[in-house]
Order: structure tokens, then C-alpha cells, then sequence
């Protein structure tokens, strides 16, 4: 019996051996090598409803392989996973599962666990407001803008549509003369969030404004030259177009022009003045009058005699006695 296990030692021992004179011989022949590999990073078991954030789109892998095998690994031979079955809202670590193909040893996997954030998509309707830029055509006014819908319905994630509490849209009323209807996209200008319907129909009534004929007041400033008078003022045309809002119109009875200054003139003054424009109205046509001011010589009044003074008698022939 001894000598039987010597005999099984002895080819235990041989055995051995001879494995690692192959393994000998095969590293000196094909030594072992590592190279590093950038492999995309996919997703298994994705729940509907839900979005994701903070997944890298590829992990580093460094791996180790004998020489004659790493020259042909290629990155499409490993695949590198992250499963989300059974994921609920908030954040989470969750470890990279990388695959490699028979005779490559893995060393390192970076990173090892990533940190994943879970939003559930949800749904909130969001009131739609208007901004009007620009004026319409002189001599109108727009009424109260409508739109249809009023409120559109936003689909997203939980933690963005926390932040919207509405949407807007614009429209440019810069020189329109009628009535504006026009269909606006709507939009909201956050990535991963989307609305319904995507337009509404913008309705902005246009009318035109009150116009009253109202009389022409001039404003005459300072004293002509010393033995001067004004005399008539003269205005063309008398009286001139107000357009503006109703209760603005109604409350006016005429219209001012720039003061007129006559100081120390000694001619007739002709010139053209602008008119002031009142508070509230819109316009005034025309916007300047022709002002003509009579400028004459101040009548001088016939000497009176003094009291003191006795009129001279006028000789008369008949009166005259004879001696």
C-alpha cells in the first residue's frame, strides 16, 4: 500500500509539473496584456412612466487577456448593463453588470455603482396668458383679448411641472387696423415637457375711437411796443379733430395752442403754432393752426384848452362900430 501511494504521489507531483511548464511555456509564448475599453452603458427593465436622470452613456473597463487574444477584443464583445426593473420615484444606486467574453479577466469597472434619480411623468393643466406687444393704428382702440383654450394641459416629469404655473403666448399688434385673429403655438420652454393642444386662437377686438370737432383758444403773451394795441386774432382753421377715448372726448369744450408772445411787437404777428394736446386723447388733425394778431397804432385823443384860459374872440366886420 505504501508503495501505491508513493507511485500516485510521484505522478500528482509530475502532473503538476508539467502544468506549470505550460503554463510556463505559454506566458513566455503568449504573455498576458490589459487594455482599457469605454463600453456603452444600456438599460434593462425600464418601467413606462417614468424618466430617468444621472445614467452615464458609457462605463471604463479595464481588462486583462493574453496577448494573441486582446488583438482582436473589440468593444461590441463586452456589454456593460443597468437593470431598473422594480425602480421607484426618487434616487437611487444601482450597480453596472459587465459581461465579457471567455479567457478576459475583468479588473476594474469604473464606476462600479451609478446614481440614478426616478421623476414619475405626470400631467397639470396650466393657464394660457397673453402678452400684446406694439399699438394699433392711430385713431383705434383694442378691446379685451380672448383666447381658446384658456388652459393647456402639460406632460413631464413631477419635479419640472412643479415650476410651471403657466404658459404664455405673444402677439404683435404693431400698426393692425381691424380686428386680429390669429392662432399662436404655445410653448414652454422646458426640455422633457410637452402641451396640449400646441396652439390657441388669439381673438383682440379692434375699434376706432370717438373723434369731436372742438374750437381753437389762443393764448396771447406780453404787450406790443408802447402805443400799440392786439386787436383781432384771426385762427385757421378755427376748429380741429380730438380722437380719443369716449369719457376723455366728452369732458373737453376746446382745444389750446402754444402761448402766443407779442412783447414789444409793432407789426401784425403771422406765424404757425402748435396745438397743445390735452391729457387722454390720442390725436389732434391738424396738429398746427394759422394765427394771424392784429397789431395797430393806439388812437390819440384831440388837446383840450385849460381852464385858466379864455378862448380868443374872432374879429367879425359886422361887429365892428363906426366913429
Amino acid at each position: 500500500m505504501m508503495i501505491r501511494w508513493r507511485d500516485n504521489s510521484i505522478r500528482l507531483i509530475a502532473i503538476f509539473m508539467a502544468v506549470l511548464l505550460w503554463v510556463y511555456v505559454a506566458n513566455e509564448q503568449n504573455p498576458m496584456s490589459s487594455h482599457t475599453y469605454q463600453i456603452p452603458l444600456t438599460v434593462q427593465g425600464e418601467p413606462e412612466g417614468y424618466v430617468f436622470s444621472g445614467l452615464p452613456g458609457k462605463v471604463s473597463i479595464k481588462v486583462k487577456s493574453p496577448k494573441n487574444l486582446s488583438a482582436t477584443l473589440r468593444v461590441s464583445d463586452f456589454t456593460a448593463q443597468v437593470n431598473l426593473s422594480g425602480i421607484t420615484e426618487g434616487e437611487q444606486q444601482l450597480p453596472v453588470q459587465v459581461t465579457a467574453p471567455p479567457g478576459v479577466e475583468m479588473i476594474q469597472v469604473t464606476p462600479q455603482v451609478v446614481q440614478v434619480a426616478a421623476d414619475k411623468i405626470t400631467q397639470k393643466s396650466v393657464p394660457v396668458t397673453l402678452n400684446l406687444k406694439g399699438e394699433v393704428a392711430q385713431g383705434l382702440v383694442r378691446g379685451k383679448p380672448v383666447l381658446q383654450p384658456q388652459a393647456v394641459t402639460l406632460e413631464g416629469p413631477g419635479k419640472l411641472l412643479a415650476g410651471i404655473n403657466h404658459v404664455g403666448v405673444a402677439v404683435n399688434l404693431s400698426d393692425v387696423e381691424d380686428e386680429l385673429v390669429r392662432e399662436v403655438t404655445v410653448q414652454t420652454g422646458v426640455k422633457g415637457v410637452t402641451v396640449s393642444p400646441t396652439r390657441v386662437l388669439v381673438t383682440v377686438p379692434v375699434t376706432s375711437l370717438p373723434v369731436k370737432e372742438l374750437p381753437v383758444r389762443v393764448e396771447l403773451v406780453g404787450l406790443p411796443a408802447e402805443g400799440y394795441l392786439a386787436g383781432e386774432v384771426v385762427v385757421q382753421p378755427a376748429a380741429v379733430r380730438a380722437t380719443g377715448p369716449k369719457q376723455v372726448i366728452d369732458a373737453l369744450t376746446e382745444v389750446n395752442v402754444q402761448a402766443v408772445d407779442i412783447s414789444g411787437v409793432t407789426e401784425d404777428v403771422v406765424r404757425e403754432v402748435g396745438l397743445v394736446l390735452p391729457n387722454g386723447v390720442i390725436s389732434l388733425q391738424p396738429k398746427q393752426v394759422h394765427i394771424a394778431v392784429d397789431i395797430a397804432l393806439q388812437a390819440t385823443e384831440p388837446q383840450q384848452p385849460s381852464p385858466d384860459e379864455e378862448p380868443e374872440e374872432e374879429e367879425n366886420p359886422e361887429n365892428v362900430t363906426e366913429r
